[in-house]
């Protein structure tokens, strides 16, 4: 292995350091009170070197995004099985994504909050910001093709917009995913429901409303 091969392999060792490192202080302390020093700290490196990856707090919190968006979409996609119906998959897709909500909490809320528009909209046309859309973007598609496979196939209403529904579906389970993150003990006490019965009725009424 060459001097720059071997350079350049440590620089993504390190970068892949940081982001770690970041990933368990954010998800601990929440991105507004998380700083880079503690990052620094965690990951054992100087402040200076961490600002030689990573210009601000807000893009190293991109780069958690961007990860988040990679195993969300892995997961969604292994999800979606080619043998069964567009529908099949649509609720498949949307298992899938109640379970990585749990699974990862972590980048679920870091993707809730990057969608949020936290960040200075001035970054936006960052290498990372650019990626990390890139990503949303490719997460929403696995479930826009899932609904288009479910047109061809007869599964699914024809006459509607695949791109619409995609972004209607895809709100209404983040929505109330963040609902039984945040409000569930409140609804159980005074309604004597479980979030089981909420997920119950979601896929109930995502079938009614998709179905021919």
């Amino acid at each position: 292995m060459g001097v720059l091969e071997r350079k350049e392999r440590e620089k993504i060792q390190r970068r892949n350091v940081i982001i770690d490192a970041a990933e368990r202080v954010f998800f601990k302390e929440g991105i507004e009170n998380a700083s880079m020093d503690q990052v620094a700290l965690e990951a054992e490196l100087s402040k200076g070197t961490l600002y030689l990856y990573f210009k601000s707090k807000e893009e190293l919190y991109k780069a958690i995004v961007i990860r988040g968006f990679i195993a969300l979409k892995r997961k969604l996609k292994e999800a979606a099985i080619p043998a069964e119906t567009g529908l099949q998959n649509v609720k498949a897709i949307s298992k899938a994504y109640i379970e990585f909500s749990k699974q990862h909490l972590g980048y679920f809320n870091a993707i809730l909050y990057y969608q949020n528009d936290q960040f200075d909209r001035r970054n936006m046309d960052s290498q990372h910001s650019i990626e990390s859309l890139e990503g949303g973007n490719a997460v929403i598609a696995v479930l826009i093709n899932a609904i288009k496979k479910g047109i061809e196939d007869r599964s699914i209403n024809p006459y509607i917009n695949p791109i619409e529904v995609a972004f209607v579906l895809w709100s209404q389970i983040t929505g109330l995913l963040q609902v039984i993150q945040r409000k569930m003990r409140i609804i159980t006490y005074y309604y004597k429901i479980k979030d089981t019965d909420l997920l119950d009725n979601y896929f109930y009424l995502l079938e009614k409303s998709l179905k021919p």
